[in-house]
């Protein structure tokens, strides 16, 4: 097959959604290796194609495309085959004209730089009661027994035992021994299975502390930050999520707690029913599915609403859902899960609301490309790695 000198953007857009043939995709990553000039054209219009499938996946306030479409009226089109429909060619030409994300690149290290902040990388401390911490890896821990002990398994290692006899001498005592599993800000979601076949996932900047075994009467862990449960019946022992604040009492259901420091704490029920109580006297709310309970700060009683559950746990999923939130909870969202902080002070006192959803595998640049389409923003990255946000004018 005869190399072709130069290939189109067009040609490398089909080639990033899978539309070529097996010959056609090896003359391309021929021509990419010819040269870094090819090889940056090829990482550009890959990053812009993240784009356009991103703002296309998250929709305008109110779904409405029509005032992206004012705005990009008066300005220089590059010209790309379409794949994502009439609707989406606005927002698509849009994003292509600019991706408005810059930085002073005389004062800020490269290694901080937008590009170079990725996903969320999954990762865990396990912290025994008796000091010792272990790093985990992969995407998950599960606890159960084997050959007489208790065993901690993360990406197919054994992290820690304890033989069921000292479980046995410590029950003796009715002391419980808890051990902390700790979501580190920018690590995304990790999903931890329970020895009683609970499941947990924790999000980005969490903390579970759970028994080394439960107690006779009751399955009780704490939380901080946001968890997700999936928790295994059992009349005999109901479990219990303890937050700062309030105490989620369920027999087996699946629901969302957040209950991070200086916001509201939420429960949000995905089935079953599970019960509220606030740890300070107030009212306790039993909640059905669909209903989400809300303790805001420096507020002792529970107040009830109906949300939409898919937009609330798509965290657990792998989508950052934007849907209905200000602009300033966002950027709170995004600061957990990369690991970076903003600078708001230059944006106008009323927030934005916005609705959609970003998925989280994406690297931080291309998140805040599409927010700074979606929320008419700039975002500059000062030489002390914070994040400054902008309104455009």
């Amino acid at each position: 097959m005869e190399r072709k000198s130069q290939i189109t953007e067009s040609e490398l857009l089909d080639f990033f959604n899978g539309k070529l043939s097996t010959g056609e995709e090896r003359e391309i990553l021929e021509w990419k290796e010819a040269c870094d000039e090819n090889r940056k054209l090829f990482d550009t219009v890959r990053k812009q194609n993240l784009v356009m499938r991103e703002v296309v996946r998250a929709r305008l306030i109110k779904g409405d495309y029509s005032s992206i479409r004012g705005r990009i009226g008066g300005r220089r089109r590059r010209t790309f085959k379409l794949w994502y429909g009439v609707a989406a060619a606005a927002v698509v030409v849009a994003v292509i004209s600019s991706v408005v994300l810059w930085r002073d690149a005389s004062s800020v290290d490269e290694s901080r730089t937008m590009a170079y902040i990725g996903p969320p990388a999954r990762k865990a401390i396990l912290e025994m009661a008796d000091g010792g911490q272990h790093y985990l890896g992969g995407s998950g821990i599960k606890f159960e027994e084997r050959d007489g002990a208790q065993v901690a398994i993360s990406n197919g290692k054994v992290v820690y035992d304890k033989k069921l006899e000292e479980y046995a001498e410590e029950e003796k005592e009715d002391v419980l021994v808890y051990n902390k599993i700790t979501i580190p800000r920018g690590a995304g979601l990790y999903r931890i299975s329970l020895n009683d076949g609970s499941v947990v996932w924790l999000n980005s900047d969490s903390r579970l502390e759970y028994p080394e075994k439960f107690a006779k009467g009751e399955r009780r862990v704490r939380v901080t930050g946001e968890a997700f449960f999936d928790v295994t019946r059992d009349t005999v022992r109901p479990f219990v999520v303890e937050t700062v604040r309030q105490l989620v009492t369920v027999l087996g259901t699946k629901f969302n707690v957040s209950a991070y420091p200086s916001e509201p704490e939420l429960t949000t029920l995905a089935s079953g029913k599970v019960k509220v109580i606030p740890v300070h006297g107030a009212e306790a709310v039993v909640l059905s599915p669909g209903e989400q309970s809300v303790l805001g700060v420096g507020v002792d009683s529970l107040r009830v609403c109906q949300v939409k559950v898919s937009d609330v746990v798509s965290w657990k999923d792998g989508m950052i859902s934007i849907e209905n939130m200000a602009l300033s909870e966002i950027l709170k969202v995004v600061s957990r899960a990369y690991d970076v902080d903003f600078v708001t002070e230059s944006l106008p006192g009323e927030d934005i609301i916005l609705q959609g959803s970003i998925s989280s595998d994406e690297t931080l640049e291309v998140f805040l490309a599409v927010l700074s389409k979606v929320a008419d923003v700039k975002f500059k990255i000062n030489a002390d790695g914070k994040i400054e946000v902008q309104k455009l004018k």
